[in-house]
C-alpha cells in the first residue's frame, strides 16, 4: 500500500512540474479551440503577466483532462449537477466540481421512505437542492439519521410572534461598519453556503464549521463576485474562497 501511496505521489509531482515547465502558449496550443476559449475567460489579462500565465498554465492542465462523463445519470441529474458547476467556475474548478458531483450522485442510496410526511417536509426545508449534489447528500444523510430519532416536529410558532434574535458576543476588534454571517453548511473545510450562497474555498478553510460567523473583507455576500476574502470571527483567522 506504501509502494503504491508513493508511486502515486511521484507521478503527481511529475506532472505538475510538467504542467509548471509549459509556456502559456504551448499549454494553449495543445487543446481543442472551444477549451481555448474556456481557458482564456477563466484568465483575463488584467491579472496581469504572471498570475495570467500561471492562470493559463493550471487551467489549460484541467481543460486537458476534459470533463466528466454525465451519460450514466438521469437527465434531471445530469442538469443538476451543471448547474451545480457551471463553466463560469473556469476548467480546474469545474472539472473539479464535476466530477466531485457526479461521484456523489452515483455512490449515493438515500432513504428517507421511514420517515413521516412531515419529517420529510422539515428535511426538505433544511437540505434545499440548491445545495448541490454532494451538498445535498451529505445533509440529507445527517438530518435524516437524526429524524430517525425522533416522531414528532416542532411545531412553527403562532402568527404574530418571532423567534427572539441571537445575541452576539461583542467584540471590540470587528469592524462596526462590516456585517457578519454565520456558515449555515460547512463541508470538509472546503465547501460552505453563506448568507443562502455557495462558496469553495481556494486552498482549505481548516476548522471552520457551521455556526461560525464571518465578515466578507473583500467580495460579496451575495454571491456577486468571483473570489472573496473571509474572516471566522470564532478562529481569527482569514480564508479566500471562489464565489460560485
Amino acid at each position: 500500500m506504501r509502494l503504491l501511496t508513493k508511486t502515486f505521489t511521484i507521478v503527481a509531482i511529475l506532472i505538475v512540474q510538467t504542467a509548471v515547465a509549459q509556456s502559456p502558449d504551448v499549454a494553449l496550443s495543445k487543446l481543442q479551440q472551444d477549451m481555448r476559449d474556456w481557458v482564456n475567460r477563466s484568465c483575463p489579462r488584467s491579472l496581469g503577466p504572471s498570475l495570467w500565465s500561471t492562470c493559463i498554465v493550471r487551467e489549460a492542465s484541467a481543460a486537458s483532462r476534459g470533463k466528466p462523463d454525465l451519460s450514466r445519470l438521469r437527465p434531471e441529474l445530469q442538469a443538476w449537477v451543471i448547474r451545480s458547476c457551471p463553466d463560469s467556475l473556469g476548467p480546474s474548478l469545474a472539472i473539479s466540481c464535476l466530477t466531485r458531483e457526479n461521484a456523489a450522485l452515483a455512490n449515493a442510496h438515500l432513504n428517507i421512505s421511514s420517515l413521516t410526511k412531515e419529517q420529510k417536509q422539515w428535511l426538505s426545508n433544511t437540505c434545499p437542492l440548491s445545495l448541490g449534489p454532494s451538498l445535498y447528500i451529505s445533509c440529507v444523510e445527517r438530518e435524516s439519521a437524526a429524524l430517525r430519532g425522533t416522531q414528532s416536529v416542532p411545531q412553527k410558532p403562532p402568527v404574530g410572534t418571532s423567534r427572539a434574535p441571537r445575541q452576539r458576543s461583542g467584540n471590540p476588534s470587528r469592524s462596526p461598519s462590516r456585517e457578519s454571517y454565520e456558515i449555515e453548511v460547512a463541508h470538509n473545510d472546503e465547501f460552505f453556503v453563506i448568507n443562502g450562497e455557495k462558496f469553495e474555498a481556494q486552498t482549505f478553510c481548516l476548522g471552520w464549521e457551521e455556526g461560525d460567523e464571518v465578515i466578507f473583507l473583500d467580495g460579496s455576500p451575495y454571491g456577486a463576485c468571483a473570489s472573496a476574502t473571509l474572516l471566522n470571527l470564532r478562529t481569527r483567522e482569514k480564508c479566500d474562497v471562489w464565489c460560485e
